[in-house]
């Protein structure tokens, strides 16, 4: 069976990808990774330095559209945006049987060979936020935030190579041409909001709720972590697989993540145990070369971004969009 894993970053991201791709790799050898960098190399490092993992910039997957989204989109929506078109080419280049999507700011602590097994029977596995209510509606996030960005989280999605995951991309891609954007009061919250309709337009969806996947800032209030003779686990009995270290700043490291004050590492001595040695290791990945880095598609958007939505508002009558065209 070939398997595939990949992900999307621009370079300011790569300590951080280098990381993930060491943890995923050292569990799960048998997959090929590969590194879609929504940036341009222009001879500012060596590729080399990431043997063996094989780094692509977006130029060359010519994805349609490009420079229309790169000129609308800010860098971190447009990495959200590319998702999808990278998922599309790997399936054509490569023939995967299974493709899974990882973000660069995820740490593997096992295998997943609980998704693989998920995939035999189905052709998406998604992970939700969380799967038990939060005990207030003032500290941060709430219930309505989750409401708003997404009920699912576009950080990991994993896929089998069908013509109903074709069709899935094939949807995905169309949204993200114009609608993978941030404008919560619009109800836009980049690639992720569009997850939600997924089980419902879609056939042999998986939702695994597997306390041990994506456990982050966002399900804290129902996932504990332990450590027990060198492995870690989530509520005693359930294998840590990833954690999804989202938000947290390397200049505050009291803070588990800028998006949240709902906990402290008081709360949780094990996951501060963990973000120190993370941090060691991104650092030793390179952080205070790559993170100094810009994008080279981190262009002025709000001029671009209006006039885009003027257009689209004045042709949508004929019922297209600017993308359409």
């Amino acid at each position: 069976m070939k398997k595939i894993v990949y992900t999307v970053c621009s370079a300011n991201h790569l300590a951080h990808c280098k990381t993930m791709a060491n943890s995923f790799i050292l569990f799960n050898p048998g997959y090929e990774l590969l590194i879609v960098l929504i940036d341009q190399v222009n001879e500012r490092f060596n590729l080399s330095s990431f043997d063996p993992y094989k780094i692509l910039e977006i130029s060359e997957l010519n994805v349609p559209d490009f420079d229309l989204m790169a000129a609308q989109y800010s860098v971190i929506e447009l990495n959200c945006a590319m998702k999808p078109f990278v998922a599309q080419w790997i399936f054509k280049q490569y023939q995967p049987d299974l493709l899974l999507y990882i973000d660069s700011d995820t740490w593997v602590f096992s295998s997943f060979e609980g998704v693989e097994n998920s995939l035999l029977e189905n052709d998406l596995v998604i992970t939700p936020h969380f799967t038990h209510p939060y005990p207030d509606n003032h500290l941060l996030p709430r219930e309505r935030d989750i409401l708003r960005s997404g009920l699912y989280n576009a950080g990991f999605l994993g896929m089998r190579n069908t013509a109903n995951t074709h069709d899935f991309l094939s949807w995905w891609a169309g949204h993200m041409k114009s609608e993978c954007y941030y404008n919560f009061a619009e109800g836009m919250g980049v690639d992720q909001i569009w997850i939600n309709m997924v089980p419902l337009l879609f056939k042999r969806v998986q939702i695994d709720d597997n306390p041990g996947l994506n456990v982050a800032y966002w399900n804290l209030h129902e996932r504990k972590i332990n450590e027990k003779e060198g492995d870690y686990w989530v509520n005693q009995d359930h294998r840590l697989v990833f954690l999804h270290i989202s938000g947290y700043q390397f200049n505050e490291p009291s803070n588990i993540s800028r998006h949240q004050n709902r906990y402290s590492f008081l709360d949780h001595p094990v996951l501060q145990e963990l973000f120190a040695v993370y941090v060691t290791q991104v650092k030793e990945n390179g952080y205070d070369f790559y993170s100094a880095l810009s994008c080279a598609y981190a262009i002025p958007k709000k001029k671009s971004r209006g006039i885009m939505k003027t257009l689209n508002q004045m042709i949508r009558p004929l019922g297209i969009k600017i993308s359409d065209l």
